[in-house]
């Protein structure tokens, strides 16, 4: 941990090292540190990872998606279920419903109960349950409503705007097109 000089021995600084009777200090392999006075290779370390890393053999690695991890991290801990993160996430608290899946707002009397369902739900004794065809609802919703008349939509809808005219069903133009059909033969018998 120290080389020699004209004036005599010297320690080695930080992120260096030396062997017994060195001329200098050599220092340590790129990404590794050591304490001063080091006296060979071995003393030299990764340096701890920061957040959002984590140690491996060849050094620090970022957290994947999903996945956080704090200083000093020797693997990455993954979000809880239900909740996405970023690549790099420091903590969980960076973990996040999705912009898609808005988290349930939960009762903070009873942490087991959801108090409220997303739009396109309704809320029941057993939770929340998707809205059927032909119907909508609003966040918050206890139950859903019925499209106007004429209208329809898909199951999970979340507002009126949804709801569409249903296309003109092609039986029911055939079933009309037969009925002026007899109607005009029975005529033209008729008439005859």
């Amino acid at each position: 941990g120290e080389y020699m000089t004209d004036s005599g021995c010297q320690q080695c600084g930080d992120n260096t090292f030396s062997g017994a009777g060195a001329s200098s200090c050599t220092s340590c392999p790129d990404g590794k540190v050591s304490a001063a006075g080091s006296a060979s290779a071995g003393d030299c370390v990764f340096a701890p990872c920061s957040g959002g890393e984590y140690m491996t053999d060849s050094g620090c690695q970022h957290s994947g998606e999903n996945t956080f991890s704090g200083a000093g991290a020797s693997s990455c801990t993954s979000c809880p279920d239900g909740k996405i993160s970023a690549a790099g996430s420091t903590s969980a608290d960076d973990c996040t419903f999705g912009s898609h899946t808005p988290p349930p707002i939960v009762s903070p009397t009873y942490p087991s109960r959801i108090e409220s369902c997303n739009a396109g739900e309704y809320m029941t004794d057993s939770g929340c349950q998707q809205c059927g065809e032909n119907t909508f609802s609003s966040a918050g919703a206890s139950s859903c409503t019925s499209c106007p008349d004429g209208k329809v939509s898909a199951a999970g809808s979340t507002s009126a705007g949804d709801c569409v005219f249903a296309p003109e069903s092609k039986g029911r133009d055939l079933k009309i097109s037969i009925s002026l059909l007899l109607a005009l033969s029975a005529a033209m018998m008729i008439f005859r």
